[in-house]
């Protein structure tokens, strides 16, 4: 299944009742959205013995689908919200988890979630994502006013390898540095494309987050980091330091890489986040575009 975005099928693309329920009358899964339902128990065992929950948490699960993982999220005794696109499974979920979790419907991606978002206590993630909306879901997670304290998800395996890249790695890319300049990201167990209905083409991986207290200052440096990445990895064969003179040209690049003892020929994939950070902050002030020229950043990454 590739990680791109398929075209959304229109409902009356489903041609009656029998094309799109089961013989047991749960809804057939939607390639358009992406679904793969899993099977195996031991990857919802895995998702919240990494999410770790108490009776004080809330916990928002996005794509719960048939209930599997929301039966084991509420069995915790935590406060389970759950975000679905697909309205079949409404009156199901609705009726098996009245008064044990709120269902809210509709594209996670396009919801405003932050009147959501609790003031006080634990505050969790999880879900089983599409392998097409998987990293803006995250992205759209780690952006909200307070972040969540865990995230635990079910993505492809490929998307978490990348996830977890060192730099100067193969897999390391602007996601990779994304993630790992706002959380400390592990990969979980990897499960086979036999653990889901339908069975995909891909292997799966849990990858969980756990996001970084920052203050509002170090997010400024980061985000400012991630800037220079987006530059330096949009040609990632040419030297970093070429790359950087075009986008900024008033700053002495080459001087500036000496000060953090990095090599004229470097390459941007190969930078470790260390010494970025530290080339960061040799950067003049006023030489940034102006939206990163902000001491207190929008917040997100």
């Amino acid at each position: 299944m590739a990680p791109s975005r398929p075209a959304r099928r229109s409902p009356g693309s489903w041609s009656g009742h029998d094309r799109d329920r089961s013989s047991s009358g749960q809804p057939r899964p939607k390639k358009s959205l992406g679904q793969n339902f899993c099977v195996d128990p031991r990857l919802g065992s895995e998702v919240v013995a990494r999410l770790a929950p108490t009776t004080g948490d809330e916990i928002w699960e996005l794509g719960p689908g048939p209930g599997a993982l929301t039966r084991l999220l509420v069995e915790t005794g935590a406060t389970v919200r759950a975000f679905e696109i697909d309205e079949r499974w409404r009156p199901e979920l609705e009726t098996r988890f009245a008064g044990r979790a709120t269902f809210h419907w509709g594209d996670f991606l396009e919801l405003d979630p932050t009147p959501f978002v609790p003031a006080s206590g634990g505050f969790l993630a999880c879900g089983n994502l599409p392998y097409y909306c998987a990293t803006p879901m995250i992205r759209r997670l780690l952006a909200l006013p307070r972040r969540p304290d865990r995230l635990v998800f079910v993505i492809q395996e490929e998307v978490a390898r990348k996830a977890i890249a060192q730099p100067g790695t193969s897999a390391y890319g602007f996601l990779s540095a994304q993630l790992q300049l706002a959380a400390e990201v592990k990969m979980g167990s990897v499960f086979p494309p036999s653990s889901f209905r339908p069975v995909p083409k891909v292997s799966s991986a849990i990858l969980e987050l756990r996001p970084l207290a920052l203050p509002a200052n170090e997010i400024a440096r980061r985000q400012r980091a991630l800037w220079l990445l987006s530059v330096m990895l949009r040609q990632r064969r040419k030297m970093a330091v070429n790359l950087l003179r075009r986008a900024l040209p008033q700053v002495e690049w080459q001087s500036l890489f000496e000060q953090v003892a990095l090599p004229a020929g470097c390459r941007g994939e190969a930078i470790p986040f260390a010494t970025l950070l530290r080339l960061v902050d040799a950067v003049p002030a006023d030489a940034w575009p102006p939206a990163y020229q902000a001491a207190e950043p929008d917040g997100s990454f």
